[in-house]
């Protein structure tokens, strides 16, 4: 279960000026901004009170639509369906349709009331159903489909009634007008009032939600309109759902997009007939047909490419973008799998990528690791001896979680300066770590192979110890990345992550020949800067009346959380023995965890004060207001999607401050972005400082009181989305 932010605060007793009935209609009125918003494939309840207010250009029929999700709701929570459900509008936007659809009749009689009543009783549990079979069954959206059913219902129980709904099909496209006018009277057809001035409204609805989402219903219903202008609706929204809501905005999901819209004219057109002669109208039937097909062919790719699929729903376009970029941008891991360092302390790479010695042609992406001293090399003494060479003998790790697939012993240990050229990869330990991915450790010591074939490894687990076997002059730890399972198989590209090289903390890196390697440090001291203990709230201060509570939490599914009490907002983080690091903001741009994400987007909890590393931050938020919209419409087709800012740590007696810079510079030579961050053993943040291209914002952090809520619900997290369309 789970309960809005105010309601969360009022049982925690945060709010304890907001009444309790107050803080149930607050969320009420949530509920029902959300049905409304689902109709634009959104959540936001801004957008949500866009589409209300164009419903109000024909005040009776906005009346019996509002009495319509009413209804929904109060059905849904007599069958006590999942509130979650609920409370995202899922279960109650078909019946706004239905009630706006059956309130356009010419004679609104007290049996077209009743008739109201139970068509958006009836939409709940066609719309619960759908979501078990289509939704949990095969993952693929309900849509519009329960007012379809139940409309269609209604036509043959009501008659004419039904049959003077406009739903999609807009009065200025039959008279022939304008494409602006037509496009705003096809836009508000979508409430049953096709006018121009609601149309303006669900137009600025749309430019709300999403700027991407807007271009492709433009320029969609742009195209339908010279061809087939009575499905211009149903195309546009098609655009809309295929181009930006279920894959990452693209050039490659707007050409799906247009390809999907002109099945979508294909289905209208091909459908308009036989439904004439059954005496029912089609609505937005081409719509709910075209987008469940055409994701139903895209799932059964082999591999998720171009166009790639959203990674959570129902976020805006521009967010299932951003997220996805800058994912990829800070995390890396294409290959699905992250690689650590197979091995515990400094170690050097001795030849790299395209080495030249041994690493080329089909055995090219490989990497091969020594230790060495002080002095730089990498034996004691003449090094004439086995013995001699430091890494001889130490442990090799796994580099990531998996199943032994392959495990090679008894070759013996070279001599120094001989090699094994009849078995050439001397003792080997291949690892399955992914499909088709295989991490392979060679020139291991004979006898020391610490795991069997078919044992399931953690990451970090011994495989064995450092030797010289086979093809291998002196001692050292050969790792390469391959397909498949055998032994000296061509190698794929490889990328070590979340490893200290040449004496920066990266997210993902290739190291060079000479470059210095290690895992990042566990120091108990410096984890201790960070702790937001479960439910121990932090209060938060500001310039401007800033006055934020922060709690710590765990959602539903484990994953830690700092929620704001005061804004619908979430910051998302991870915290291992290595370090800390935020995965996503969601909510209000006005709470201050999006500053806080800015300063402490990733702190590691190594005891290095010379440390140094670098995040990716998403650019747009750090942009001038007037560039964004003109940013969103442009950054599918590519251009910068983060901004780089380095990060440096230093003490100052007890506080460990860390600072940031971005890369970017203003026109006079001064940084985008300067971050700086006060954090105490114990205590975690008490200062953090935020410069913008000037813009100065400072907050101070105290703890507060200990919480006691038992239920929370946050904004939807991009690893979990909500459920809307992805069901929907």
């Amino acid at each position: 279960m789970a309960v809005s932010a105010t309601q969360a605060a009022v049982a925690a007793g945060w709010r304890a000026d907001v009444p309790r009935a107050e803080a149930l209609a607050v969320d009420l009125a949530s509920t029902v901004l959300r049905s409304y918003a689902q109709l634009l494939f959104a959540r936001s309840r801004t957008v949500g009170a866009l589409l209300l207010a164009a419903t109000l250009v024909a005040p009776g029929r906005a009346a019996l639509g509002l009495l319509a999700v009413l209804v929904a709701l109060g059905t849904a929570a007599a069958l006590r369906l999942p509130p979650e459900q609920a409370r995202s509008g899922q279960l109650s936007y078909n019946a706004l349709l239905l009630g706006l659809c059956l309130a356009s009749s010419p004679h609104v009689t007290p049996g077209t009331i009743a008739a109201i009543v139970v068509a958006a009783a009836a939409s709940v549990l066609v719309a619960s159903a759908l979501h078990a079979t289509l939704g949990v069954g095969h993952g693929l959206p309900v849509l519009t489909l329960p007012f379809l059913v139940v409309g269609w219902l209604g036509v043959g129980a009501l008659g004419p009634a039904w049959h003077a709904a406009p739903l999609g099909d807009p009065v200025g496209v039959r008279l022939g007008v304008g494409f602006v006018p037509s496009f705003l009277r096809a836009l508000a057809s979508l409430l049953c009032v096709p006018r121009v001035d609601a149309g303006a409204l669900v137009f600025a609805a749309l430019l709300v939600h999403s700027r991407i989402a807007a271009a492709l219903a433009a320029v969609t219903f742009a195209v339908a309109f010279t061809i087939a202008p009575r499905v211009g609706l149903d195309c546009a929204l098609v655009a809309m759902a295929l181009g930006g809501v279920w894959f990452i905005p693209s050039a490659a999901s707007y050409a799906l997009a247009l390809g999907g819209a002109a099945v979508c004219a294909l289905a209208g057109l091909g459908l308009a007939a036989p439904f004439a002669r059954l005496g029912l109208p089609p609505w937005i039937l081409p719509f709910n047909v075209t987008v469940p097909l055409v994701l139903a062919v895209m799932r059964q790719r082999v591999a998720d490419g171009r166009p790639h699929a959203v990674d959570f729903t129902p976020g805006t376009p521009e967010q299932n973008l951003a997220y996805f970029r800058s994912r990829r941008e800070r995390f890396g891991a294409l290959l699905g799998i992250r690689l650590g360092a197979p091995f515990r302390g400094r170690w050097t790479c001795s030849q790299g990528v395209d080495g030249g010695v041994t690493h080329e042609g089909p055995w090219r992406h490989a990497l091969d690791f020594e230790v060495r001293g002080d002095d730089g090399r990498a034996h004691r003494g003449d090094g004439a001896s086995l013995e001699d060479h430091r890494c001889f003998g130490l442990p090799v790790l796994s580099p990531a979680a998996g199943v032994v697939v392959r495990v090679v012993d008894g070759v013996r240990d070279n001599a120094i300066g001989e090699v094994d050229v009849r078995d050439n990869w001397g003792n080997v330990v291949i690892v399955q770590i992914a499909p088709a991915v295989f991490a392979c450790v060679a020139h291991l010591s004979p006898g020391s192979l610490a795991v069997r074939e078919g044992e399931h490894v953690a990451a970090g687990q011994p495989l064995g110890r450092c030797g010289n076997s086979g093809r291998s002059a002196t001692p050292h730890l050969h790792l390469q990345l391959q397909a498949t399972a055998d032994v000296g198989a061509a190698t794929i590209p490889i990328a070590l992550h979340d490893v200290v090289l040449a004496g920066e903390l990266r997210a993902e890196g290739v190291p060079v020949e000479g470059d210095e390697v290690r895992a990042p440090g566990a120091d108990e001291e410096r984890a201790a800067v960070l702790p937001f203990a479960y439910r121990h709230a932090v209060r938060v201060r500001g310039e401007g009346g800033v006055d934020e509570t922060l709690v710590p939490d765990l959602d539903l599914l484990g994953r830690h959380l700092l929620r704001s009490v005061e804004r619908d907002a979430a910051l998302y983080y991870e915290r291992t023995p290595t370090g800390f690091v935020v995965h996503d903001v969601v909510g209000d741009a006005r709470s201050v965890l999006h500053v806080l994400r800015t300063a402490l987007s990733r702190v590691p909890f190594d005891g290095d004060d010379a440390l140094r590393w670098s995040d990716r931050l998403p650019l747009r938020a750090f942009l001038p207001a007037w560039l964004r919209p003109l940013y969103d419409v442009a950054s599918p087709f590519g251009g910068p999607a983060s901004l780089v800012v380095r990060y440096a740590v230093r003490r100052q007696g007890r506080a460990v401050i860390v600072e940031g810079t971005s890369e970017r510079r203003t026109r006079d030579g001064r940084p985008w972005l300067r971050t700086a961050a006060w954090l105490l053993p114990g205590v975690g943040p008490v200062r953090v400082e935020v410069d913008v291209r000037g813009r100065r914002t400072v907050l101070a952090l105290e703890p507060a009181s200990p919480l006691s809520v038992t239920v929370t619900e946050a904004p939807s997290s991009p690893l979990e989305g909500g459920l809307a369309h992805a069901r929907r």
